[in-house]
């Protein structure tokens, strides 16, 4: 096993793609959780049993000046609440917030302001739903939208988010990738993603030209009824993140982004999709006409390592709604390392016709991957044979595997406290 993995630490640090050694730390393991996991303690599987306790304060909707919430009270958040004016909104340890339905409560740090929300691994913050055990549904409040002054490719490099925000604070990005908008840590989101018309929903987390000054770890995000995290351009590095049940995309990048992500799991239901199509990652540079994009600035282009995308299903059967695990666009580059991807139609689908020259020059990535019962590990429809002959070449090491996933991970079904660590290892060891 060691041997694999010196190799691979050779190929992202010591090879041309150099740059990813600042954002992707080398471990020993493939998948997003090695011995210890780090899911233990903060998550929850089940929230919608949960008696979370009633709120008490209710959030004001203009927050222009620095404030602190405390764990000793229970939030409504209660209509579009903005954090603006460069102020800081800062969250203790513990505290509950709790989304208001009727009024579609919605969290909106505007560009210039911080959010500083730093749970513990034994007192998470946690965002959810106000309403009662039993009666939680995706969709039932906005969710957190985090703009910020980073990159984005869009004319004119700035954008205001169109959906139905107030639009002197639905500004973002710049020109400083550095940018800080606060710090995320151990913390849940629950139930989120309201319909606000008839084609906008909102997502769990989003974050739009967010910088890479800005800590996103240990972000839990379940029954979103859209997105569970989207970027809008940016260069945000997210560590520790998990996508569960969500209706629609896990991780949906856009607008030029160009951060890491590393240890990051999604777990999808079989039947539960977007009627467009739902995948685990979706890649894009534009949204509609390519002319939205700016030729001068930089397209959708970032890594992602040690990857568990499953889809949830106790009979094993890739013939469920979730057609690929990963969609990438045209004008759009990925690199895929350390990864599992199980119970797919197709691994990774490539919209672009000229994959092979791509990956050719290096701008197209994939390496040490495990996709277990995939019918194919990639899909595009252009040459085909050849794509699929270079990226399963031995020397890339990834490979197509075909074991039951509670077979594969060590006990991914159980209810209250799943385990998505491998235990099928005997396929990593070096000959």
């Amino acid at each position: 096993m060691k041997k694999i993995f010196t190799l691979l630490f050779i190929f992202i640090i010591g090879g041309t793609c150099t740059t990813l050694g600042q954002y992707i730390q080398y471990v020993k393991y493939t998948g997003a959780i090695g011995d210890e996991d780090w899911t233990r303690m903060w998550t929850q599987f089940k929230p919608n049993t949960v008696n979370y306790l009633p709120t008490n304060m209710t959030l004001p909707n203009i927050i222009d000046k620095n404030l602190t919430l405390y764990k000793r009270n229970t939030y409504l958040l209660q209509g579009i609440v903005y954090v603006c004016n460069g102020a800081t909104l800062t969250i203790e340890p513990g505290t509950l917030i709790r989304g208001d339905k009727a009024s579609v409560g919605t969290l909106v740090i505007a560009k210039g302001a911080k959010l500083i929300a730093n749970g513990t691994e034994t007192d998470p913050i946690v965002f959810t739903s106000n309403n009662s055990p039993y009666a939680r549904q995706a969709g039932d409040w906005g969710g957190i939208i985090i703009l910020g002054d980073a990159q984005i490719n869009k004319i004119g490099g700035v954008a205001s988010l169109d959906w139905g925000l107030d639009n002197k604070y639905a500004m973002y990005g710049g020109n400083n990738d550095n940018d800080n908008s606060g710090s995320l840590k151990y913390v849940r989101i629950e139930y989120c993603g309201a319909k606000i018309s008839k084609d906008v929903e909102l997502n769990g987390l989003t974050l739009a030209g967010v910088g890479k000054g800005t800590t996103i770890e240990n972000i839990q995000v379940s029954y979103s009824n859209d997105d569970s995290f989207e970027m809008f351009g940016g260069s945000v590095y997210l560590k520790n993140i998990i996508s569960y049940k969500c209706s629609d995309d896990d991780f949906d990048f856009n607008f030029g982004y160009n951060g890491r992500v590393q240890f990051a799991i999604a777990v999808r239901h079989p039947l539960i999709a977007d009627f467009s199509g739902s995948r685990c990652i979706e890649a894009d540079s534009y949204s509609g006409q390519k002319s939205t994009m700016d030729p001068s600035k930089r397209i959708t282009d970032f890594a992602v390592a040690n990857l568990t995308l499953i889809v949830l299903d106790p009979n094993n059967n890739t013939a469920n709604i979730n057609k690929e695990a990963i969609a990438i666009g045209k004008d759009c580059n990925i690199s895929l390392y350390n990864s599992i991807i199980s119970g797919f139609k197709h691994g990774i689908t490539f919209k672009d016709e000229n994959i092979k020259e791509k990956a050719v020059r290096n701008e197209i990535k994939m390496s040490n991957n495990l996709f277990n019962r995939c019918e194919k590990i990639l899909y595009v429809e252009a040459n085909y044979d050849e794509v699929n002959a270079y990226f399963t070449n031995a020397g890339f090491k990834n490979k197509a595997i075909d074991y039951n996933l509670n077979d594969l991970l060590k006990d991914p079904f159980n209810k209250d406290f799943p385990d998505f660590r491998i235990q099928a290892k005997d396929f990593f060891e070096a000959k």
